[in-house]
């Protein structure tokens, strides 16, 4: 068998032979040649082609794993201003969510590494183990504090339940064939988005304290996943002493991930809502996020022996691509998920249930949309055109949400979420499939963290900035109401009780709903434009690699060998037990 290197990723991909070796050596050199760094820590590489019937059981494990981490925001995503008051979280609020997108966008990159490391299956129950404790604890929380606390740590298992689960996808399936796979783990994710919404408003509904269940929810959930990727997942052991692969681990680059994405998420919350844009609050924040991400970059490049996110990845034209445009998505698809029913509530004084309907027209489309472009890339080998016809649809769509107003009909928004949501479909999952076929097997795990921590990154930027500008435009239509700033603090941090039918002064309700539809009406434009920029860069920098890898044919060779030493070893097993028992 031939070795693999991690340098094997530096030429271009589309005509390189790719190793089916068994052991990956992890002397991998960062992308200064000259910087000596290297690590002397080897791991099996864990491409595992298995037969379509242990693919299935594989499959659905993977589905729910996704379903389990998907429900849990989506399922809050409608219930945080009832959340808020009934902990008097005021401005608060908005880090319920923010706490968890900050940590689980933060521990993506080491998820991707450390299941290198330690294996995927491994990983993958550490982060389901974690995800259940800090779902109990937010259950049990007493004060807004508590609950913010909580959903951190419930996000650094979450964060890397879908990134484990997408390359273990990768692991059992050549490159050509994992475009339907992953497809329909696409429609499995929107499924959820749909779903999500629609169980938060019904739970919240029912009393003061039923918003618990939300979080009690996931307990079940959690469990069953977790039985069923110990019971159904395949694992392939990675050798090595526990102290060299925690040597191995980059923890400084962890924690310049956190600091970075931490510092501008803050600011981007602070500005305009708690203090000005050019106040040292903000900017302090702002330059320190960005120095903060310098060094993390730096750190990879030149001292890191193991990168997080090994730099000569983006030598490739479609990682870069496939990394910008991934940072619109998560962008626009956050800020949609969670800012939709927020929109029907707050602009039109919708209860959540229908709020939490009205994203179904989107999301049920995105499922079937997903489905078909993850058939259409493995059909055709071909993922580009599928991803462009995917952001002009989703531009447009968003451009048309921005007309939006008190006298549009059920039907045209109807409409516009189904065009919305079959443009969002075309743009998840076949960029996966783009991202992976530009590097060589032994970076595809950390080429899949990286596009996911990217997209992270965008939505929980997405969402501060989202909320900033709601505030900041509900500020300017409340100002000419002579209000002080104590009284507009106080309708910004409980905006529902002036749009819950009781009596209160008319000029008072219509500005709260005037300043949230110019709010709402601003966000997505913004969207729109991401969504027309990413277009362009999807144009440019994604073109179109060969899905047909030169080992295709010896993995499958590999794996069928492997299987059939399996069974023997079980019947060798089963006859010594035999003989024993006969001796008896």
């Amino acid at each position: 068998m031939s070795e693999v290197r991690g340098s094997t990723a530096h030429g271009d991909v589309s005509g390189s032979d790719y190793s089916g070796a068994a052991v990956t050596d992890l002397n991998t050199k960062n992308e200064s040649e000259s910087s000596g760094s290297s690590t002397d820590v080897s791991f099996n590489e864990q491409t595992n082609y298995v037969p379509r019937r242990r693919i299935v059981m594989i499959f659905l494990t993977c589905a729910s794993v996704d379903m389990v981490a998907l429900i849990d925001q989506t399922t809050l995503a409608v219930a945080l201003s009832i959340i808020g008051s009934a902990l008097h979280a005021g401005r608060q609020a908005s880090w319920i969510a923010n706490a968890y997108f900050l940590t689980s966008t933060s521990f993506q990159l080491i998820y991707g590494r450390l299941s290198d490391i330690w294996s995927r299956k491994l990983v993958l129950l550490s982060g389901l183990f974690i995800f259940f404790f800090g779902s109990l604890a937010a259950s049990l929380a007493q004060t807004a504090p508590q609950l913010i606390a909580f959903r951190a740590i419930t996000g650094v298992g979450g964060g890397g339940l879908m990134t484990v689960a997408q390359i273990i996808v990768s692991d059992v399936v050549s490159l050509r064939e994992r475009g339907k796979y992953q497809g329909i783990l696409g429609a499995v994710v929107a499924l959820s988005n749909g779903v999500g919404p629609v169980i938060g408003g019904a739970l919240v509904s029912q009393s003061e304290e039923s918003w618990r269940w939300i979080f009690r929810l996931n307990l079940p959930l959690t469990l069953i996943t977790t039985a069923c990727v110990f019971f159904f997942m395949p694992l392939r052991p990675v050798e090595g002493s526990w102290k060299k692969k925690l040597k191995a681990v980059d923890f400084i680059g962890a924690a310049l991930t956190l600091a970075c994405s931490a510092l501008l998420v803050l600011g981007f919350t602070w500005a305009g809502a708690d203090y000005a844009w050019d106040s040292a609050h903000v900017l302090g924040t702002l330059i320190g996020g960005v120095a903060t991400g310098v060094l993390f970059i730096l750190h990879q490049w030149k001292l890191s022996p193991l990168p997080l996110m090994p730099l000569y990845i983006f030598r490739q034209k479609v990682v870069v691509g496939a990394v910008l445009t991934m940072f619109v998505n998560g962008w626009n698809f956050v800020v949609q998920v969670y800012y939709i029913p927020s929109f029907y509530q707050l602009a039109f004084g919708y209860s959540p249930i229908k709020a939490g309907t009205l994203l179904l027209p989107l999301v049920l489309v995105q499922t079937a949309s997903s489905t078909l472009s993850g058939l259409m890339v493995t059909w055709t080998g071909r993922y580009k055109e599928l991803i462009l016809f995917g952001w002009v649809l989703w531009a447009v769509g968003l451009g048309l949400f921005s007309t939006i107003n008190e006298n549009t009909s059920l039907g045209k928004q109807v409409g516009y979420s189904m065009l919305t949501g079959f443009g969002i479909g075309h743009t998840l999952q076949p960029s996966l499939v783009a991202i992976q076929a530009g590097v060589a097997r032994a970076d595809m795990a950390v080429v899949t963290s990286t596009r996911n921590f990217v997209r992270n990154l965008g939505g929980t930027l997405g969402l501060a900035i989202a909320g900033t500008l709601l505030n900041n435009h509900l500020v300017d239509a409340l100002q000419p109401l002579g209000l002080s700033s104590s009284e507009i603090v106080v309708i910004i941090d409980s905006p529902l009780s002036r749009l819950d039918g009781t009596p209160h002064d008319d000029r008072l309700r219509m500005a709260v709903l005037d300043g949230y539809r110019h709010g709402f009406r601003i966000i997505f434009i913004l969207g729109a434009a991401l969504a027309a920029l990413a277009t362009l860069l999807a144009f440019w920098l994604l073109p179109n690699i060969p899905l047909d890898r030169n080992d295709d044919e010896e993995q499958k060779t590999i794996a069928k060998l492997r299987i059939e030493e399996e069974k023997m070893r079980r019947k060798e097993k089963e006859g010594d037990g035999s003989t024993g028992t006969s001796a008896v």
